[in-house]
């Protein structure tokens, strides 16, 4: 099109390019390699993956990691610390945020953990009243009921896989208490593999399949142990045969996480949660678990069904560890009692009987009941409360936005997610899919406003104090890049567990070891448990069917093997650390 003057007319999209690249070449930078199939259409890759079209770059070659909108993490320099206040990771931590959103979504439907499992209703009763340190009302009353349901699982392997495999086992309770609804989600270990919420998909993803080919990936099992130096306490009760249960039933529980209890005057302790299977805690060997696993996948989903049909009440002793605010300190006590990969000694902090968990009936319909079941650790009724335990900060988001994605904002209307057993209902979360309860109820759908103002005056968390308030990437873990990383694992392997239980996890970790193609991880990772006890690599070693390096060679790595990927520029100093004290003067203005 000319105009008065006879001169062409440039169209927009064309002047913004000629502007943008006025060199003449394509101002995109990185166009030659492969940005993670970001440079190919559909088309393109799918005639590549089918083989129509042979040869192309297929793996990535790109500088640096970025996060979805293509900003470069080199300024961050590792992907081992989240960016922290005081320790407790922060909401403005857009990488960490994306990283873990973008894995709750990664799967449809699904669970992204934990989805192979199954469950039963019943109810827990106060066995003795805790009101002197917790104000919750389920805890107040010796003899009081409150009724529960209880979702076991396996973690990482898929519902395709048998049930009785080695993995951890989730224990994930549902208090529906007259406060509203309590999650308490846990393990059948204290322990777990990663403390920062930064490396939670990568523990995941470690055990998943392999993308590439659908199969079970050893290499990267080990590989992640291997560079992961407080993982290697979980480790060791992987490959022992608490890896390997003798079905849902046959199991202790744990809270893992520290949390506090708070008492009606607003003074706080912190504690652990355990709960003792009062039948008695079995493992099924190795060579038992994979014969069980042939002979019936769904081994644990049918003893647990079984029992409750056949009128037997399953019931667990419920106990606690109590730690008061000012012991709550690294420097004091030798471990960090915020670190979920450590436990609290029961020699220190002595188990209190406070209820027992009894199951009894079992769901009506697996997909209502069990399917649809929604946990979130963020799930708390006051008098319980978060600690500065980062893990557990972030899980009470992540858990529950995991499960928005997979049900929905509206999760609340099924049935086994309802708090129908609470005396007081009415949310000021409105509307969203398939809202189909009173929603508004004739409430405003804003606050604060001229017509209603019901917020409960009691309900605000407990202050505590945190080690410093600098927000940085640096990390509060006390045992980061130190030797005492491995103390509690050592003392796990030498005195708790006795020759069969060492012997049986040689040869668990052997089996699965010789299964891994690279030395290299081979090395490493022995060279992680070399410094929980020599001879337990050295046992294991001896019994790798093939062995690409001498034993020699592992010694020598374990000299380091604490301070692997743990970057200098962020590890913690003397007063690094995480605590959680009680404030020395009131906060609130009351």
């Amino acid at each position: 099109m000319a105009n008065a003057g006879g001169s062409s007319m440039t169209h927009p999209l064309r002047a913004t390019a000629e502007a943008i690249g006025a060199s003449g070449g394509d101002p995109r930078t990185n166009r030659t390699s492969l940005f993670m199939s970001a440079n190919e259409g559909p088309a393109e890759i799918a005639a590549k993956i089918s083989g129509v079209n042979l040869g192309g770059k297929r793996e990535d070659d790109s500088a640096y990691f970025t996060n979805n909108e293509e900003a470069e993490t080199s300024d961050r320099e590792d992907s081992a610390h989240s960016k922290t206040v005081g320790g407790i990771p922060m909401i403005s931590d857009t990488f960490l945020l994306q990283k873990q959103q973008t894995f709750n979504r990664s799967k449809n439907l699904e669970r992204m953990v934990h989805p192979c499992g199954s469950g039963a209703f019943g109810y827990f009763e106060c066995t003795k009243d805790m009101s002197d340190v917790c104000k919750a009302d389920f805890l107040k009353s010796a003899g009081q009921k409150t009724p529960i349901f209880i979702r076991f699982s396996t973690v990482t392997l898929g519902r395709e896989f048998p049930d009785s495999a080695r993995n951890p086992r989730g224990f994930a309770i549902k208090f529906y208490t007259a406060e509203g609804n309590y999650d308490i989600v846990g393990l059948n270990w204290p322990i777990f593999f990663c403390r920062d919420p930064i490396q939670g998909p990568d523990v995941i993803r470690s055990q998943s399949r392999n993308p590439k080919n659908f199969l079970l990936d050893y290499d990267a099992t080990f590989d992640l142990l291997a560079c992961t130096p407080e993982g290697n306490h979980a480790g060791l009760m992987f490959f022992s045969d608490h890896g390997t249960p003798d079905g849902w039933i046959n199991e202790h529980g744990y809270g893992c996480h520290t949390f506090k209890w708070v008492n009606q005057e607003g003074k706080f302790v912190y504690i652990k949660y355990h709960f003792i299977a009062t039948h008695g805690q079995k493992q099924l060997s190795g060579p038992d678990a994979i014969r069980i696993s042939g002979e019936d996948p769904d081994y644990s989903k049918r003893q647990l069904w079984d029992a409750i049909e056949n009128g037997q009440e399953i019931e667990w002793t419920a106990k606690v560890q109590i730690m008061q605010p000012d012991e709550a300190d690294a420097n004091k006590l030798g471990f960090d009692p915020f670190d979920v990969t450590k436990v609290w000694p029961r020699g220190q902090f002595p188990m209190h009987d406070f209820g027992r968990l009894v199951l009894n009936k079992n769901p009506e319909n697996f997909h209502r009941d069990v399917e649809q079941a929604a946990f979130s650790p963020g799930s708390m009724v006051p008098g319980i409360e978060d600690s500065p335990d980062p893990l557990l900060q972030f899980r009470m988001f992540f858990y529950r936005d995991a499960q928005y994605h997979r049900i929905g904002v509206n999760l609340h209307q099924v049935p086994v997610n309802c708090p129908f057993m609470a005396g007081n209902y009415s949310s000021l979360n409105f509307d969203g899919p398939m809202r189909t309860d009173a929603n508004h109820a004739g409430n405003k759908q804003y606050v604060p406003n001229s017509f209603a103002h019901k917020f409960r005056p009691d309900a605000a968390e407990a202050p505590y104090t945190v080690a410093d308030n600098v927000v940085s990437r640096k990390s509060h873990y006390a045992h980061e890049g130190k030797k005492s990383e491995y103390t509690q694992a050592a003392e796990l392997y030498k005195r708790v567990m006795d020759d069969k239980a060492r012997k049986a996890t040689h040869s668990n970790t052997a089996k699965m070891l010789s299964r891994v193609k690279y030395p290299v991880i081979q090395k490493k990772y022995l060279a992680q448990i070399y410094n929980i006890a020599p001879e337990y690599p050295k046992a294991v070693y001896d019994l790798l069917p093939k062995k690409d390096f001498e034993f020699s060679e592992v010694e020598e790595l374990s000299k380091t093997a604490h301070e692997f990927y743990k970057e200098a520029k962020f590890r913690p100093g003397e007063q690094d650390r995480l605590v959680g004290y009680a404030p020395s003067a009131s906060i609130y203005n009351v």
